[in-house]
Formats: structure tokens, C-alpha cells, sequence
């Protein structure tokens, strides 16, 4: 067996004050083979993921929720991540993703794609069989900001983690390690680990780490996958660093060993407040520079670009917007003020504080420049909110600047629309009822949408909220703005021969390969009178020209598809059959009915229609022209000329993001407003 000792040679001043002891100790170091997760939120459920993909354990998430459990184990997972439903598929089932033929995946070549999962991964809520069979047990659980007591408003709210301690003390008729996995105040890890000694069965030893997550969310996989660094607290004891050599020894199996760092209980429970506290910090201070620059003329994106350049700085957070949310950066700070004033250090707790008071006064310098704008009356009108997630790639709402803003327009009678493409109905109204506001007059006032021009039509205002790519209509890596804008993803005649030419068996595969997956408009078979077979039709990078290539023979695995603009499966492996029925000669007379489907696609939206088409050779044929936007597809971008031409004049938009190409929502009758930036006089 290795030693625990050897997990700990490291060049780095955590690790040199360990080796001294690890080193003279030299405990055998047992495997860990089965990890419980308690909690599966946001940190627990993408980390569990992850660990079961990337190593040789096997890892049960366990919660008293039993709705979200279920959620875990169908095909619609409680929270979005990129990547995250492909690696629970591939590792709840414990198969190779090839064998996954019914699932989406999105990029063959993509970070989230491991060559076989080696773990498997359980969800349950049976939490005292987890507990009691795990080697390992990670503590995930929320720890919110107290709402009552002593700490009101600034104080964690602990009570999950004491409940999930007494509870593992509890079951556990062996030695466990347990893991506070959670963002908790500084020194927790004393009262878990009194907890457990005072609560444990004769004989039963318990030893404590710390091991925090840095997960940016939108990120979340590929943080895991790759992470900056791997923060490991313990306790300055024999047991304690082998303890810490067991986790470390589950990271060693993708994560560098220069990037797993040790560490002492309370400076790796004070990292993760403090890292999220600069990051807040930063954010605060570039949101302070905005109202600066709207005052003196000042372009806060071209002032945040030129500090980031400075290599003390860098340019990571420093992007003005409505104020920062999430679940952890005002709870982080907060617990910094509260431990702060608690050690009677009341200048340090103002000083971050006012970086909580920096954030909230941002969400309301917002909302009275929209109001100014709109002439100091919202009554009546009708307000556009694209995006109600805190950040885009997620579907977290938790402290979204969005309840505010939102709640704020319906104070002042507003009519609101919101649209967020990951967000669900039902958990937007449990944030605004939460943050205050009122069901009946919120139902009467706010209406969620199912897209961005449903929420726009008829609208006086669009106001940004969330960085969703969909809506910018900035040109990005080199591709203009005027491709990637919403028109028809595929349009097939499908009586009718392809326009380009006809290959060989292989051209469309070798044509796919040449100009690469994200250049993939769409497919379908066909059949004529004079032949039948598949068609692809592929956008030339080179040339932005749509060039469609044929063969004689089906594609495998289906006989009639279209893909999504920017789906980037393999042709021949296509998800799903999405065109219905069998018969694939699309005539007025053998394709009646609905032909397509979004079966299997639950967030799917879809629009299509066909037209009629005579053809030279007689056929009775039509012309299909059809939109899908599925949730693992590139997203299309908004035509905002789609939107001006359904809104009330004069046309205001809110950036509250700067996500947008003012001078063509201008060249389009738009009035622009952005946060860090004067507002554009567009006379009607």
C-alpha cells in the first residue's frame, strides 16, 4: 500500500510544513472506494458527477428531497450545466458513451468527453445506507444566511450541516472520513468534528477535512475537470494527513499533484470566503467605475479592457453589468462581516461591507435610469426582461439581479414579460414571491414566456439581464453578425436533387470532416421518382456559402434527420429521428399530419411549415423549412429587426450587460442605454 507520506511531496510552503511529519510518521494509506454525497445542488450533484467519471470510485448522492432525487435520474436534471446531462448519463449507466445512442452529445471532440467512465454513480435517498456503507463522505448541503436570531441577515445558517453530522454519527458504525464540502465560517470544522466525537458508536473514529469548491457556474465541468487547484484542509495530526492523502489520492487520478494543495482546517475553510469575496470585490469596484463613466462620457468596457491589460490585474470579473448574484458571493462576504465583527474587528467588517451595499446600489442605479428614460412613469407599459439567471450557462437564480430589477418595475405598475431560456416558470415566481412581492399582483403584472419575441411583442422597453449569447448580436470568432442571425435552419426540397453535386458513398462524411461540425446546417433524406438517399447541407467557412452534399445511401443510424443550426454531432450518429412519419417522400398526399416531433427533447421549441412546391418532373412536392432550438444546440441569435418591427415607439433597449452592437440596434430605431455608458438620442 503507498504511503500517506507520499501523497504529500510537493514544492510548496502548505505541503513543506506536512512533509516534515507525514515523513517520520509514514501511515499506510487505505483506498477510498465508496464516497456518499449529502446535498444535490449545485456543488454536489456536478462533483459527484465528475469524481464517478474521472475515477475508479463508486459515489452515491443522497437527499431527503425526494423530488429533486427523481429529477437526478430522468433525462431532465434539476440544474443546467454545459456537459453535466452527458456525464450523468454516461456514468449512471456505467457504459462507454458510444453505446449511448439515444443521448445528446454534443461534441465528440469536446472537454467533457472521457474515453470510458470508470466509476458509476448513484442517486437515493436512502441516507442512512449511504452513510453507513461510504468510505467517504462529502458534506454538501446548503448553508443559506441566517433569517432569524442572533447573526440575522450576515450569519450562516448552519442547521443542514449539524443536521447532516448527527445524522452520519448517527449510522456510522466505522471509521469515516468526513469532507465539509460546503462554504461554512471559518473553524465549522471544530463544531462537526464535536459533534461527531460526542455522538459516535464505541470505537468509531471520525476524521475531519476541508476540502472546498471553486466552481464558477456556466463552468461548473469543466472547472472540475480542470481545475485551478485542489484545496485540501486537515487536521495537523498523523490521521489527519492520512486522511488528507486518501482524497488527494481521488484528485491524483486527473488532477496534477502541483495542483493539490494542503492546508491547515481554518486556512482552507477562510480561502474559499476570501476568493469569493475578491472576486465580489472586483465586480463591485468596476460597477463603481460605470456610474463614473455614464457621468463623464467614459466607455467602462474600453476602461476595465485597459486595466485588465495590466498583468497585476488581469481581466478576469472585471465586466460592468446590474450587480453580481449567485448563491455564494453576498453569503460569503456576508459571513466574512459577520465573523469580522464578531472578533471586534468593526472596520473590516465595513469595509466589505460596503462592497454588499456597492452591489444593491447598482440594482437600483439601473432601475431609475430605466425609469428616467421611460419619462419617469412605468405605469402601464410594458417591459421586455431577457434572462432571469444571475449569469449565463446556468440555471441558477438564487440572488439574480433579475428579482430586483423585476420586482422594482412591478412596484411601479409595470407590465413585465420575462424570457430565460434555461429558467423554469415555477422557480421564477418562487423568487419573486421570496423576495417580497405579492402572488396576485405579481400574476396580474408578470408573464414568463416561452421565447424572447413572445416577450417582446408590443413591448415600450428590452431590458438585458442575463448574458445569454442568443441575445447579443455582437460578431463573435470571426463570424459575422448577419450569419449566425435567426432565419430557417434547413431548407430542404426535398423533390428536387440537392444543388451542388452528386459524390461519391462518403462525400457527405468526408465533406463533414473537411469543414468541421459547426458548420453543420442541416440534413434529410429524400426520395423522387429518379432516385433516393440523404442530403447535408453544410455552411463553406471559407467561402459563408451553404453547399449541400448528397450520397445514394441513408445515413446510419436514421433515414431522415435535421440537425439544429450548429449541432455538432457526427452526422452518422445522429440523437434522435425528429422527422416523422416513416414515409420520407414528403407529398401533399403520403406526409399528412404533424412531422415534426420534439419526443425526448423536453426544452425543446420548434417551429416549421411546409410549402407548396411543384417540381419539373411532375412530383407533387413540398417545401420544408423548419426552426428547432434544442438545449444542446449552438443557440440561433435574436433578430432584433424581428423585435423592433412588433414594439411600441420609440423603441428603448436596456443593456444591462453590454452584450450589444449599439450602432445596429440604432441603424434598426432603437434607443440604447447600457450600464458604464451614455445612452444614443434616436429621433423617430
Amino acid at each position: 500500500m503507498a504511503l500517506a507520506s507520499a501523497a504529500f511531496e510537493r514544492s510548496n510552503p502548505a505541503m513543506d510544513k506536512l512533509n516534515v511529519s507525514t515523513a517520520i510518521v509514514e501511515i499506510p494509506q487505505k483506498t477510498i472506494k465508496k464516497i456518499t454525497c449529502m446535498g444535490s445542488g449545485f456543488v454536489g450533484g456536478p462533483t459527484s458527477a465528475v469524481i464517478a467519471y474521472k475515477s475508479d470510485v463508486e459515489v452515491t448522492v443522497v437527499d431527503i428531497n425526494a423530488e429533486r432525487i427523481a429529477a437526478w435520474k430522468s433525462k431532465s436534471l434539476p440544474i443546467y450545466e454545459p456537459g453535466l446531462d452527458e456525464i450523468v448519463q454516461a456514468v449512471s449507466a456505467g457504459v462507454h458513451r458510444s453505446q449511448q445512442h439515444d443521448s445528446h452529445e454534443p461534441n465528440a471532440k469536446s472537454d467533457y468527453v472521457a474515453p470510458v467512465p470508470h466509476g458509476r454513480l448513484f442517486f437515493s435517498t436512502d441516507v442512512d445506507q449511504a452513510v453507513a456503507g461510504a468510505d467517504l463522505i462529502f458534506v454538501c448541503v446548503n448553508t443559506p444566511t441566517k433569517t432569524h436570531g442572533i447573526g440575522k441577515g450576515s450569519a450562516a445558517d448552519l442547521d443542514f450541516v449539524e443536521a447532516a453530522t448527527r445524522s452520519i454519527a448517527r449510522v456510522a458504525t466505522q471509521d469515516k472520513i468526513v469532507v465539509e464540502k460546503s462554504t461554512v465560517p471559518c473553524r465549522t470544522a471544530q463544531s462537526i468534528r464535536e459533534i461527531l466525537a460526542a455522538n459516535a458508536h464505541s470505537g468509531v473514529r471520525f476524521d475531519v477535512l476541508s476540502n472546498p469548491e471553486f466552481l464558477a457556474e456556466g463552468t461548473a465541468i469543466r472547472d472540475l475537470l480542470n481545475p485551478d487547484r485542489i484545496i485540501i484542509g486537515s487536521m495537523p495530526t498523523p490521521t489527519g494527513y492520512q486522511a488528507a492523502a486518501m482524497l488527494a489520492g481521488i484528485y491524483k487520478q486527473w488532477v496534477p499533484q502541483e495542483r493539490i494543495i494542503t492546508m491547515n482546517l481554518w486556512s482552507s475553510e477562510l480561502s474559499k470566503l476570501a476568493a469569493n469575496a475578491m472576486l465580489a470585490q472586483r465586480i463591485s469596484s468596476v460597477n463603481a467605475l460605470s456610474a463614473i463613466c455614464e457621468a463623464t462620457g467614459a466607455d467602462v468596457d474600453e476602461v476595465s479592457y485597459a486595466c485588465g491589460l495590466d498583468s497585476r490585474i488581469g481581466p478576469q470579473m472585471l465586466k460592468a453589468g446590474p450587480g453580481f448574484g449567485g448563491s455564494c458571493f453576498q453569503k460569503d462576504i456576508f459571513n466574512i462581516v459577520y465573523l469580522s465583527e464578531s472578533l471586534h474587528l468593526y472596520e473590516i467588517a465595513d469595509y466589505w461591507r460596503a462592497v454588499i451595499n456597492m452591489n444593491e446600489h447598482q440594482k437600483q442605479r439601473f432601475t431609475k435610469r430605466i425609469i428616467s428614460c421611460l419619462y419617469n412613469n412605468l405605469a402601464g407599459k410594458k417591459l421586455a426582461v431577457l434572462g432571469f439567471a444571475f449569469k449565463k450557462n446556468t440555471s441558477d437564480t438564487r440572488e439574480s439581479p433579475a428579482i430586483t430589477l423585476v420586482s422594482n418595475f412591478v412596484a411601479e405598475r409595470a407590465r413585465v414579460a420575462i424570457y430565460d431560456p434555461r429558467v423554469q416558470e415555477n422557480q421564477i415566481w418562487r423568487e419573486l414571491v421570496s423576495n417580497g412581492s405579492d402572488i396576485e399582483t405579481l400574476k396580474r403584472n408578470v408573464s414568463v414566456c416561452r421565447t424572447a419575441y413572445e416577450a417582446c411583442v408590443a413591448a415600450d422597453a428590452v431590458v438585458i439581464m442575463t448574458e445569454w449569447d442568443e441575445f447579443s448580436n455582437k460578431a463573435t470568432g470571426g463570424t459575422t453578425v448577419k450569419q449566425e442571425e435567426r432565419k430557417p435552419l434547413a431548407t430542404i426540397n426535398v423533390n428536387s436533387s440537392p444543388s451542388t453535386y452528386t459524390s461519391s458513398q462518403d462525400a457527405d462524411h468526408d465533406a463533414y470532416e473537411q469543414l468541421g461540425s459547426p458548420n453543420l446546417v442541416g440534413a434529410a433524406s429524400f426520395r423522387v421518382p429518379s432516385r433516393k438517399g440523404t442530403g447535408v447541407i453544410i455552411k463553406d467557412p471559407s467561402s459563408g456559402q451553404i453547399k449541400t452534399f448528397t450520397n445514394q445511401r441513408p445515413f446510419s443510424g436514421s433515414n431522415a434527420l435535421l440537425f439544429p443550426h450548429g449541432f455538432s454531432a457526427p452526422v452518422q450518429s445522429p440523437p434522435r429521428q425528429i422527422l416523422r412519419p416513416q414515409s420520407r417522400y414528403v407529398s401533399t398526399q403520403q406526409f399528412p399530419g404533424e412531422y415534426l416531433t420534439s419526443e425526448g427533447f423536453p426544452n425543446t421549441r420548434e417551429t416549421a411549415q411546409l410549402t407548396d412546391m411543384p417540381h419539373s418532373n411532375g412530383a407533387s412536392g413540398r417545401l420544408l423549412t423548419a426552426e428547432v432550438a434544442h438545449k444542446g444546440a449552438t443557440p440561433t441569435r435574436l433578430d432584433w429587426a424581428r423585435i423592433a418591427s412588433g414594439m411600441r415607439k420609440p423603441r428603448f433597449v436596456f443593456d444591462g450587460r453590454n452584450i450589444l452592437d449599439h450602432s445596429k440596434l440604432e441603424a434598426l430605431g432603437f434607443r440604447v442605454e447600457a450600464i458604464g455608458k451614455r445612452g444614443t438620442n434616436v429621433s423617430e
